[in-house]
């Protein structure tokens, strides 16, 4: 492992990731169940069971691949840096979706968000060099 050890914030920032992106799989877990989607409000269910398999892959994608590349940020492996890119690509799967069937919502646009701060932030940890 490397010798150079990571600021505080790198921690915070890795951790606070994890379990963003640990909700996005909670997320996606439960609208793969029928029986959880079919409590939902109709407007939900509409969405869910109308939501094609590319951005249902995005979904997963974005959400697992995020997690994967906490996991790893918080590992210091340099590998995150390109799980990221893969899981900001999900995200953005995702949101062209949901702008197609919903238009801007906040959480779309968060997520998106916290897929392109991660990614960035992986790439300067890794200039830093607090990655191995």
């Amino acid at each position: 492992m490397n010798d150079i050890k990571p600021h505080f914030s790198f921690w915070v920032v890795a951790a606070l990731g994890l379990f963003w992106n640990l909700m996005g799989c909670l997320n996606y877990v439960t609208q793969a169940n029928p029986e959880a989607v079919a409590q939902m409000p109709p407007v939900y269910q509409a969405i869910i069971n109308g939501r094609p398999d590319w951005a249902t892959a995005g979904f997963a994608i974005g959400v697992f691949g995020g997690a994967v590349g906490c996991i790893l940020l918080l590992l210091r492996k340099r590998v995150a840096l390109p799980v990221f890119i893969l899981s900001g690509a999900g995200v953005l799967l995702m949101g062209v979706f949901t702008l197609s069937i919903v238009g801007v919502v906040p959480s779309i646009a968060l997520s998106i968000l916290v897929a392109i701060a991660l990614l960035w932030y992986a790439s300067i940890v890794r200039r830093f060099g607090w990655l191995s």
